[in-house]
């Protein structure tokens, strides 16, 4: 999914900039996937309120949004909006629902074509890829070899020249890693913090067999596709994403309190986690949802900045470290790879597309300058 409605400046040209290169590469005829189906956000009265005075001032700096009552809701998508007052609600300490807030500039994106375009792009400019080769450790050598035994000493000029894999050692001048949660694993035994932590997160798949779910699912008078947006219940903030194509729902929701920051190297998803957790929420507001259970699901993880939830791309010892997206990797993917490619070069500045201009250090670490997301809900 990617939206542009930010409060922050940084998460603002992070995501804009690369959400319209991203339609940019459409307007030229390679297929994305990118449907515009919007995001809308639900919110009781009194959460809503608390938020006025930022959207206020997101509107000045051109995010647009629509708000609708609680009818209007109702009418669209039989939406259950007293369900705190039910007794279920009650024990699980849900909201009422009495406003929506739709952000038309946001959607959804397909990844794969995504990915397969960047990569069509670095083959283009002769660049190779090798697939199914593990990265097992990073080389450290002095600049100046002594040729003593254990080298490098603390007392020695060292740096990383190269990596460790199973089919052997690559070398290079600079080695850039971006390997999402695994990072941490490289990084971990060089003494390089990669400042982010792993979490795991989980989808489940509802398929839309019947009419109450299917008339869900074509909701109309958000988008022109006629379909449900991108939708975020109340409270707990579990997650609807319709998918038309396959006439299902993708269902979720980002636990923090009591998930383990833990790597998993095949994590999977949990059924109690639906059955228990998400089912009895998602069926009280969404009534269509009783008696449904997933038909897929699976599980990955979020590499997550645990001090700013902001990419971090920083240089140390001919190493470029570039991660800690924190969940919203995609929707930034395109500016994070150019604010990289400027610090390869030595750049102070990076320029996004659409000739908006980046400081790099911005997402650095020694000089790191993050304005705060205060659009969070």
């Amino acid at each position: 999914m990617f939206r542009s409605f930010f409060y922050s400046k940084t998460n603002f040209y992070l995501a804009d900039s690369s959400i319209e290169f991203y339609r940019h590469v459409e307007e030229k005829g390679i297929d994305l996937g990118m449907k515009w189906i919007g995001y809308l956000w639900l919110f009781n009265e009194e959460d809503f309120k608390k938020t006025e005075k930022i959207l206020k001032e997101m509107e000045k700096h051109g995010g647009k949004f629509i708000v609708y009552d609680k009818n209007e809701l109702k009418e669209k998508m039989k939406i259950n909006v007293n369900a705190a007052e039910t007794n279920e609600g009650k024990i699980m300490n849900l909201s009422n629902i009495d406003i929506g807030l739709f952000v038309p500039k946001a959607g959804k994106i397909d990844v794969e074509k995504l990915v397969a375009f960047y990569e069509s792009e670095f083959r283009r400019i002769n660049g190779e890829i090798r697939y199914g080769i593990e990265a097992k450790r990073l080389i450290v050598k002095p600049r100046k070899t002594l040729e003593i035994p254990g080298e490098p000493y603390f007392w020695q000029e060292s740096t990383v020249t190269g990596v460790e894999t199973n089919r052997g050692i690559i070398e290079a001048d600079k080695i850039i890693i971006a390997a999402g949660v695994w990072s941490s694993k490289l990084l971990d035994p060089i003494g390089i913090d990669s400042h982010s932590k792993p979490k795991k997160r989980q989808i489940f798949v509802i398929k839309a067999d019947e009419n109450k779910l299917l008339q869900l699912l074509k909701t109309t008078g958000f988008n022109k596709y006629n379909c449900m947006p991108f939708t975020i219940l109340p409270k707990p903030r579990i997650f609807v994403k319709p998918d038309l194509e396959e006439q299902s729902f993708w269902i979720g929701y980002a636990d923090d309190f009591n998930r383990a920051y833990k790597l998993e190297e095949d994590p999977q998803p949990e059924e109690n986690y639906y059955r228990y957790g998400i089912y009895p929420v998602l069926s009280l507001y969404l009534p269509q949802f009783q008696g449904k259970y997933p038909i897929n699901a699976w599980a990955g993880q979020y590499a997550i900045n645990t001090l700013d939830q902001q990419p971090v791309i920083f240089e140390v010892n001919s190493l470029i470290i570039v991660g800690a997206a924190s969940g919203s990797g995609i929707m930034k993917a395109d500016a994070i790879g150019r604010i990289a490619a400027a610090l390869y070069y030595g750049e102070k500045e990076a320029e996004l597309f659409g000739e908006k201009w980046f400081k790099v250090s911005d997402l650095g670490i020694e000089n790191r300058r993050i304005e705060r997301e205060k659009f969070v809900i």
